[in-house]
């Protein structure tokens, strides 16, 4: 069979399908394959922040530039009182039946202060009619420093507070006195001192009793000083005799416990039993800033025991003098 006869049986051919009307088969369409995917990542938790050093617990901070309790930044500056070189010298002196308390001087600081306690005692009795004597004396030379967290203030206002806690007392031909209690405070290199605390001196004898138990007015500096290097000087001197042929004794007592001397305290002495807290010669030194800066943070105030024994005061006798 020719080309043309082929060709003329498959024009035919198509003809025919079209009258029919049957489509011609169409070509199937491929089928999309779906991609393996990945589920979404879960969200991951924020870990919360660490507390700062200065943080006080209600999301506000504290100490020096930093926020308080109140949200509010704290600017309050602070002086500092660092202790040097000390000369301390106690030195005991007894005779015939006589004794001394355990001298002690304490320093400390802290903010915007420093403190100085001397403590101390002595009594006498009669001795086969012999004199008996005790004295203790102290003398303390403290060197110190005074710096400003705010490096602006180049200046301080000084105040020093006193208070000299105890008591003397005799019976017969005996004698009790504080002789010295002093204290300064000077600036190195200064040929004046600006702070100073003297108290009086007294004596007691025969059935007689003092109590110190009042302190001087604070001694507060004429006018800002500079920071730098300081002095402090404190000088303590206490004594007691006894003599004759009878029960003569006495003693001076400040020291918060005396077990040498208590063991000798009769019946009917002055202030037996009393409470022997607090006693001592006790200086503080307090630094406030000059007018027209911020003011120093104020120390919360101790609570005090109560006692609730009344107060004992002999009173002046009318046999003291001021030696």
């Amino acid at each position: 069979m020719t080309f043309s006869a082929w060709l003329v049986l498959g024009v035919l051919g198509a003809t025919a399908l079209q009258a029919t009307g049957e489509p011609a088969p169409a070509m199937p369409r491929p089928v999309p394959v779906p991609t393996v995917g990945t589920a979404p990542e879960a969200p991951q938790p924020v870990p919360a922040p660490a507390p700062s050093a200065t943080d006080n617990g209600n999301g506000a901070e504290n100490g020096n530039g930093a926020k308080n309790g109140n949200g509010k930044k704290d600017d309050a500056p602070k002086y500092e009182f660092t202790v040097g070189d000390k000369s301390e010298n106690i030195v005991p002196c007894t005779h015939g039946d006589a004794k001394v308390e355990e001298g002690k001087v304490e320093v400390t600081t802290e903010d915007n202060t420093l403190k100085a306690v001397l403590t101390g005692g002595a009594g006498a009795n009669v001795f086969l009619g012999c004199q008996s004597s005790a004295m203790q004396s102290f003398q303390i030379i403290e060197e110190f420093d005074i710096t400003c967290s705010d490096s602006k203030i180049k200046e301080v206002v000084l105040t020093l507070e006193s208070s000299l806690a105890g008591f003397i007392r005799s019976k017969h031909k005996a004698s009790a006195c504080v002789k010295l209690a002093s204290a300064s405070i000077t600036p190195a290199g200064w040929g004046s001192t600006p702070l100073a605390v003297c108290y009086p001196t007294l004596c007691v004898w025969g059935p007689e009793g003092y109590k110190y138990e009042t302190p001087q007015d604070p001694a507060k500096g004429p006018q800002p000083m500079p920071l730098g290097h300081y002095i402090l000087e404190a000088n303590f001197v206490i004594e007691a005799t006894a003599g004759g042929f009878l029960d003569a004794h006495s003693t001076a007592i400040f020291v918060p416990e005396s077990e040498t001397l208590d063991a000798w305290e009769r019946e009917h002495d002055p202030f037996k039993g009393d409470d022997h807290e607090g006693y001592g010669f006790t200086l503080t030194l307090k630094a406030e800033t000059p007018e027209g800066n911020t003011p120093v943070a104020k120390a919360k105030p101790k609570k005090k025991k109560k006692n609730s024994a009344a107060t004992q005061t002999a009173g002046l006798p009318a046999q003291a003098q001021n030696r």
